[in-house]
């Protein structure tokens, strides 16, 4: 080895050699990233494997502990035209104006099978190239193509696994010694309390929507989600931190099933409903409230929006949405707030102050304070309902009831009252991260 090329890190392994050491770095546990080490190694220059969307996978410089600093993938390829589809051999890039490269790149696309996976780019340096680096590049990236095929099988493989044992465990289906037996084998916390998720599938949900939805609410609440898709839809088994409060965990599920609808969702809109938080034996019966939910919102609900709604947002008053007759139960809310119903501001703001005055558990001055008015306007405008509806809402239970499964519809329909922003209210922040004490999955 020359002076100049031992101080670069350039080490002329014989292909014998480099052939050895490309099958070790196949079946090491970082197998991407050791097959750019050696491309490194081989090359004796810095290597960086992309993505197809750009993301750097991997990247290493010979002879250095720190990673190589590489321009953006769009910066390389934009002054080279890409075939479509790209082949892997590869493509010397010259440095010239116009091109944003201030050194020559050697470039392999990471082809497997027909399918485009990702780049794998060498820079000149600290050595300039020689007649070996193509082939060698050539030769990592079909290693690379065939490893991320071969990993995507074993993690699709892991996946069904998991998809399975959240059946089971949502059927009750199996000895629950076997059950925690595979549990074991899946790294699944079997004894874990969770929430379950309902998501209705539509006609044009992408098939990977229930890993799509499993993986980002995993990351967005930091604990462990199961996931499996029947016949008519998605389940969600998400983990309950011990020793918080069901409502807290249900709340914070929705507020993200809310910000993943937005974004992962079908132009049809996302319905989903969510149970309370049980313990693994009773999983069918949060299966069935998380139904129930979705099955209201179904019925109610106008237009193709995004709706998530938890069991307790709806209460015992589901059980008779989702089964009664459409038609019957329409005609029960007309004859209970039919007066309330027009379109004016007036009738708009009633609905609004029964809605709060409900939510506030009947409180006068709460929800004085949460519309920004005084305690005797409150009593005023339920006095007014009393008089237009007739339904004493303040003195008979029956009538407190009715009006509250009524309100309960008109929120499934989006009514304008429950948009209404209170001038006074303390806001309550569903977006707050979740405590450190969660993240302990």
């Amino acid at each position: 080895m020359s002076t100049a090329d031992e101080g670069a890190g350039r080490k002329h392994l014989p292909l014998s050699v480099f052939d050895e050491l490309l099958d070790d770095a196949a079946v090491a546990v970082d197998c991407l990233s050791a097959i750019v080490r050696v491309c490194s190694e081989t090359t004796g220059k810095t290597v960086t494997l992309f993505d197809r969307q750009g993301h750097s996978v991997a990247s290493t410089r010979p002879g250095a502990s720190r990673q190589a600093t590489f321009p953006p993938l769009r910066e390389i390829l934009r002054g080279h035209t890409v075939a479509s589809p790209p082949t892997a051999d590869p493509v010397l890039l010259a440095a010239e104006l116009g091109t944003g490269l201030s050194r020559r790149k050697l470039l392999s696309a990471v082809v497997e099978r027909g399918e485009h996976l990702g780049w794998l780019v060498v820079d000149e340096y600290p050595t300039p190239f020689q007649p070996t680096d193509e082939y060698v590049t050539l030769r990592c990236a079909r290693r690379i193509g065939a490893q991320f095929l071969t990993q995507r099988r074993i993690t699709r493989v892991a996946w069904n696994a998991r998809s399975n044992f959240a059946r089971q465990l949502v059927r009750g289906s199996g000895a629950w010694k076997d059950l925690a037996a595979g549990a074991e084998y899946l790294g699944v916390n079997v004894h874990a309390h969770r929430a379950l998720v309902y998501v209705r599938d539509s006609s044009g949900a992408p098939e990977d929507l229930d890993r799509s939805l499993a993986e980002y609410t995993e990351r967005a609440l930091g604990l462990e989600v199961l996931s499996t898709r029947g016949s008519e839809g998605i389940l969600l088994l998400i983990e309950a931190p011990p020793q918080v409060a069901s409502a807290t965990v249900v709340g914070r599920i929705t507020s993200v099933l809310e910000t993943a609808a937005a974004e992962l969702s079908p132009a049809s809109g996302l319905i989903a409903g969510v149970s309370s938080v049980y313990e693994p034996e009773s999983f069918a019966r949060a299966y069935r409230e998380a139904r129930e939910v979705v099955r209201c919102i179904d019925r109610f609900t106008h237009g193709t929006g995004d709706r998530v709604l938890a069991v307790d947002d709806l209460g015992p008053a589901r059980l008779f949405l989702a089964n009664g007759e459409v038609s019957a139960i329409r005609h029960f809310i007309d004859d209970m707030l039919g007066p309330l119903l027009d379109d004016d501001a007036a009738s708009t703001e009633l609905i609004r102050t029964l809605a709060v005055w409900f939510e506030q558990n009947r409180g006068m001055r709460r929800t004085a304070i949460q519309l920004g008015v005084h305690e005797n306007t409150v009593r005023l405008r339920l006095s007014r309902v009393h008089a237009l509806t007739g339904l004493d809402v303040t003195g008979d239970a029956s009538h407190q009831l009715s009006i509250q499964t009524a309100l309960l519809v008109l929120r499934l329909r989006d009514h304008p009252a429950f948009h209404i922003e209170s001038r006074c209210a303390d806001a309550r922040d569903d977006s707050a991260p979740l405590p450190d004490e969660w993240r302990s999955a």
